[in-house]
């Protein structure tokens, strides 16, 4: 998804990466982070180890558990679908979470 010019202002980047309240992709985070506060530490880290490149958010295919993916650092990312894409300062918007909760569900009917 082209997000465009990222802006991204100070007040923006001091808040954390917060996940949904409800849903398939909330669940699924529960299981896979331990939490909302957890997912949020998990994935701010890797947009710091990142180096301004940004991470992916992703669902693996064989498995159908959530990761976080440093594209220059974890490789190629194979047999795997991005969620959505950040780079730091950038927070997902409600778009972002309700695609991912829509491909979640797709993946779970086909697992």
């Amino acid at each position: 998804m082209d997000r465009g010019a990222a802006h991204v202002s100070e007040e923006s980047a001091a808040l954390p990466i917060e996940a949904p309240g409800a849903g398939l992709a909330s669940m699924r985070i529960g299981l896979e982070f331990g939490g909302a506060a957890d997912f949020s530490a998990t994935f701010e880290h890797a947009l710091g180890k990142s180096g301004g490149r940004g991470a992916t958010l992703v669902a693996l295919l064989d498995r159908g558990d959530l990761g976080i993916h440093v594209p220059h650092l974890d490789g190629p990312c194979w047999n795997s679908v991005p969620l959505f894409h950040l780079v730091a300062g950038e927070r997902p918007t409600a778009q972002d979470w309700m695609t991912t909760s829509a491909i979640l569900e797709k993946l779970e009917r086909y697992r």
